[in-house]
């Protein structure tokens, strides 16, 4: 009798032996981070592709469960899944320090997400979130937050307060406030709050390592906007294209500011020469192009060396 064909095993699904893979190191490792890459999205300019996107695989909009049992994973990748919505099991994941989540279409974010008290990085950038859960205010260790190109209507209460946040980026959202707590983010070092419709500021004087504040494209008006003279380590200012801005915020001495973008307000005039060289002896680059300036303080700094104010009345002269 001739002997019977072996059946082939069943083919195994790439996602879930890729899950298994990092489930089984969850064990291996011993105080070291555990990352589980599910991320579908092509490589950038600023990131590698996703493990998916280089398998040719993606997630065909859900997470599979025996991805939520991976409960020793410190950091997990979605990005680019086109997912829609996101499972409370998220929660379950309580070592997770990095979460990215980004460019999968979200409308909300689980409240399960405030569960995550290691959570010190959170990217869900480029998806359609009018809110964030309003636990997410007391999560102490949280320091990056990119969030930009939502529908962001307003930060939580509380969020910010204290000196772990150091990167914040909402770019692009329907933002016309910020939250006062944000004032005693006092480790902030990259704050982009540019493509909003802000009018004001909160208090700044804690903000003293921020080396780059981005606030174009919203509605600052001038007599709004509190002090800058906090923001002794700025290096870039970005404020242009803010209509109702008709001068300059109020600096005080900012000795590695070398930067200000100010193009597309309604600033009248700049502060006088005597008073840019007490405030910005280090700036390099002034550009203050389409505004309303009639005449420019002469700008003999250090180390200036651009310029750029076309655009404003012809009759606009250099002040001795």
């Amino acid at each position: 009798m001739g002997c019977a064909a072996s059946k082939a095993p069943p083919k195994r699904d790439p996602v879930e032996e890729l899950i298994e893979e990092v489930h089984a190191q969850q064990g291996r490792e011993s105080g070291g981070g555990v990352t589980l890459d599910l991320s579908a999205a092509p490589a950038s300019a600023d990131a590698p592709a996703g493990k998916l996107c280089e398998l040719g695989l993606s997630l065909k909009g859900k997470v599979p469960d025996a991805a939520w049992a991976c409960v020793g994973v410190t950091t997990l990748s979605l990005k680019g899944n086109h997912l829609g919505s996101l499972s409370p099991k998220l929660a379950q994941l309580s070592a997770l320090r990095v979460l990215d989540v980004s460019e999968n279409g979200l409308t909300a974010l689980p409240e399960g997400v405030a569960a995550l008290e290691a959570l010190e990085v959170l990217d869900v950038s480029e998806n359609q979130l009018e809110a964030f859960p309003e636990g997410l205010a007391h999560l102490t260790k949280l320091r990056v937050v990119k969030a930009w190109v939502n529908q962001l209507k307003a930060l939580p209460d509380g969020f910010g307060a204290g000196a772990a946040l150091e990167d914040l980026n909402v770019y692009n959202n329907r933002l016309t406030k910020l939250p006062a707590s944000l004032a005693d983010a006092s480790g902030l070092r990259l704050v982009n709050c540019g493509a909003n419709k802000l009018k004001t500021l909160p208090p700044l004087e804690k903000w003293s390592m921020v080396e780059e504040l981005r606030l174009h494209q919203n509605s600052l008006v001038s007599q709004f906007l509190p002090p800058f003279a906090g923001l002794t380590s700025l290096k870039l200012l970005k404020i242009e294209r803010n209509l109702p801005l008709a001068e300059l915020p109020e600096f005080g001495t900012h000795p590695a500011l070398t930067a200000i973008e100010c193009n597309n307000c309604s600033l009248e005039r700049l502060p006088p020469s005597k008073a840019l060289r007490a405030s910005l002896p280090a700036l390099e680059y002034l550009t203050v192009h389409q505004n309303r300036i009639e005449a420019l303080p002469a700008l003999d700094l250090p180390e200036f060396t651009t310029l750029n104010a076309g655009g404003n009345p012809r009759e606009a002269a250099w002040k001795s």
